[in-house]
């Protein structure tokens, strides 16, 4: 689901390049690369290296532009973010990297931040607006996020407002991507959070088809606490009237189009069964 960034792989290595370096006989290129320009490329450095007063003349002097893309979509933000330089960071936001809250620039940014263990990027981009309900990487940040398997980013996500109804590439969820993976567990959480279990994607997939297949492959262990969650799951929308067995794609689809998708009256959320 996550496409991880080509530059990423030099991110650990800032040390050991100028311009380009060489590890085990390959040649791993600096963010300079990214940059036609001269100046932008100066600049790619000095965000690189944490040159602070480099980074401060030439966005005051006019000479960079602080909202200037490089290939593979690489920015200014995405470059600090990258090389742990919280100075660049600052520096930049001071001066307006940032560009639109909820644009490509933030979402880049926040894709870069949302990859790393440590949550003060993800934290520090969004106290200066960044919007967590964007995408980056090619995909929804709330996706990166899940994907990542740190729970703590998936957290600070969830408690800072994502959207778990949000649209994903594929006209899905968040909460119907995560069930396809046969993650359970987290699809009853979204459940318990709101998200809606009504959800179809552009293909006819549903939280209940992607439930039931999961319990057809063969290599499924009915026995695991993973096929409770799942087991759990097709009983709250059984509960709420979600059509057993689930529609096929064909005909998730077909409902949609006659409009009958959701049913009418049907109830907005899943709510977990009652004790016994």
């Amino acid at each position: 689901m996550m496409r991880r960034w080509p530059w990423l792989a030099w991110a650990a290595m800032l040390s050991l390049w100028g311009g380009c370096s060489r590890q085990g006989g390959a040649t791993v290129s600096g963010p300079d690369s990214y940059f036609e320009k001269p100046t932008d490329q100066q600049m790619a450095r000095a965000v690189a290296d944490g040159d602070v007063e480099t980074i401060r003349r030439l966005l005051e002097s006019h000479e960079v532009d602080p909202l200037a893309v490089g290939r593979d979509a690489t920015n200014w933000l995405t470059i600090a973010v990258a090389a742990r330089q919280k100075g660049s960071l600052d520096t930049l936001l001071e001066h307006g990297a940032l560009g639109d809250p909820k644009g490509k620039i933030a979402g880049q940014a926040l894709y870069a931040a949302t990859l790393l263990e440590d949550l003060y990027w993800l934290k520090r981009l969004h106290a200066a607006g960044a919007d967590l309900n964007n995408h980056g990487g090619g995909d929804l940040l709330l996706e990166v996020a899940v994907d990542t398997r740190n729970r703590e980013t998936l957290d600070f996500y969830l408690e800072h407002g994502a959207d778990l109804d949000l649209r994903t590439n594929t006209g899905g969820s968040v909460a119907l991507s995560t069930a396809q993976a046969k993650r359970f567990d987290l699809v009853n959480e979204f459940l318990d959070r709101g998200a809606s279990p009504w959800v179809m994607d552009s293909l006819g997939s549903t939280l209940g088809s992607a439930a039931e297949r999961a319990g057809k492959v063969p290599a499924w262990d009915h026995r695991s606490p993973m096929n409770q969650e799942r087991l759990l799951l097709l009983e709250r929308l059984h509960a709420i009237g979600f059509p057993n067995p689930a529609p096929t794609a064909t005909e998730g689809r077909a409902l949609r189009e006659a409009g009958k998708w959701p049913p009418p009256g049907a109830p907005a959320t899943a709510p977990r069964p009652a004790a016994p």
